[in-house]
């Protein structure tokens, strides 16, 4: 898997919805952790696919990042995407630009990517820390299992994604008050998510965004 490579300054045109090839040290994190189950799950669902089918995908689901200030790469979308395939050898990230601010100052910078609500600097157990602390690369970002966790609920249709916002992040919180920690097991796994489930009946949950009612679960 590749294509033409390119550096990170010259990646490509803002909009261009054509992948191209960038080393993975040119990617800066812009979220704190993962979910690592579901990192796997994408992993099993690539895999899964038609090897002659395997580079249109990747052109979907491309890593859409920013450019910042020294022509960085910043990922605002696909983080598990990007764990995925670089777990799996990749010898380049497959990106798309979605902004240039590589003209803007440091503090500009960061101003423009929080009010765009692409920062998410906090830590596997939820607690916020400077954004100066980021991993610093995808392959340094640690395991946060509650975001799994609330990207499996989000495949079952408790709840979607409004325009504009990652509803992820609210639902991993809302778990991790009301869902206890087990091991790093199928069956560990397996109880938090049924924990999850009976949460998210809850009449708190209706209040978390992206919640979707249904009157067959009674939800």
């Amino acid at each position: 898997m590749g294509g033409k490579s390119h550096t990170a300054g010259g990646a490509t045109a803002v909009g261009d919805t054509s992948p191209v090839w960038v080393p993975w040290a040119t990617l800066r994190p812009t979220q704190g952790a993962i979910g690592y189950v579901q990192v796997q799950e994408k992993t099993t669902s690539y895999l899964a696919l038609d090897p002659e089918k395997r580079r249109s995908f990747v052109g979907e689901q491309a890593i859409k990042v920013v450019r910042g200030p020294s022509d960085s790469l910043h990922v605002v979308d696909h983080h598990h995407w990007a764990r995925a395939w670089f777990d799996m050898g990749f010898p380049e990230a497959p990106v798309c630009i979605a902004e240039d601010f590589s003209a803007l100052s440091e503090d500009t910078f960061l101003e423009s990517m929080a009010e765009r609500g692409w920062l998410h600097p906090f830590d596997p157990c939820g607690h916020e820390y400077p954004v100066s602390s980021l991993p610093e690369s995808i392959g340094a970002m640690p395991d946060d299992v509650y975001q799994s966790i609330a990207a499996f609920l989000r495949m079952a249709g408790v709840y979607e994604n409004p325009d504009g916002f990652n509803a992820k992040f609210a639902w991993a919180d809302f778990m991790r008050q009301r869902v206890a920690p087990r091991p790093p097991t199928v069956d560990g796994f397996s109880l938090m998510l049924a924990e999850a489930f009976a949460a998210a009946r809850s009449s708190e949950a209706r209040g978390l965004p992206g919640f979707i009612a249904s009157e067959e679960s009674g939800w």
